[in-house]
């Protein structure tokens, strides 16, 4: 009982600077953030950050992961009602360039937390080869090298996820994007443009506006 109690504190106290964390990213944009900022909104002392976190970035990784983390929560809500393998394909699709593109607390947060490198939205590759099995065993998709195809799928992904990092996404491309990866898994035309014609999965309010972003000077 004790260790779970241990535990179940270590969590909370990790949470709580996760959140102090990303609000400040908010407030004020990750250069004006000191790691006695982020223990002073958490509450706790400025040495439990250490027992955490090494540096600022790392808590600002952490609070990446807990963004990623709720998407996949997300997006599995809905997969779990998905019975077809190829529109659990196109509505996972659809929903990770969605979130890229359209999902304001998510860009915002990368763009003020300084991170370096490009960070992707994308589904786990162990998971999307998972799908593309699912289809074939279903008799959705021909495909003859699962590998290669996979292969081929992240890269027009990355690309895709390029364009949005840069800002240049043509309106339409993400969707094309999605068609072509159907018809590439062996969809004919007409079923692939239906699927990605279908309803994006509902996102969540706490995705949409849960944070009050300021624009710092």
């Amino acid at each position: 009982m004790e260790a779970f109690q241990t535990s179940s504190k270590r969590t909370r106290t990790r949470e709580a600077l996760i959140s102090a964390a990303r609000a400040l990213v908010f407030e004020r944009g990750h250069e004006k953030i000191s790691i006695q900022d982020i223990t002073c909104r958490a509450s706790v002392g400025t040495g439990t950050f250490y027992n955490y976190f090494a540096t600022k970035h790392d808590v600002f990784e952490a609070v990446v992961e807990e963004y990623k983390n709720q998407f996949v929560r997300e997006i599995e809500k809905t997969r779990s009602r998905i019975k077809d393998p190829a529109m659990m394909v196109a509505a996972t699709l659809k929903y990770y360039f969605h979130q890229a593109q359209h999902n304001e607390s998510w860009r915002t947060f990368l763009s003020f937390s300084g991170l370096p490198g490009r960070i992707d939205l994308r589904q786990d590759s162990h998971e999307s080869f998972k799908d593309i099995q699912r289809g074939i065993a279903a008799g959705r998709f021909k495909v003859e090298d699962c590998y290669f195809a996979q292969s081929l799928i992240a890269g027009m992904i990355d690309h895709i996820n390029t364009e949005i990092a840069k800002g240049r996404l043509a309106p339409n491309a993400a969707d094309e994007a999605v068609r072509y990866i159907l018809r590439m898994l062996g969809l004919p035309d007409p079923v692939a443009k239906a699927l990605t014609q279908s309803p994006l999965p509902p996102v969540s309010a706490s995705h949409q506006n849960n944070t009050a972003i300021r624009h710092f000077s």
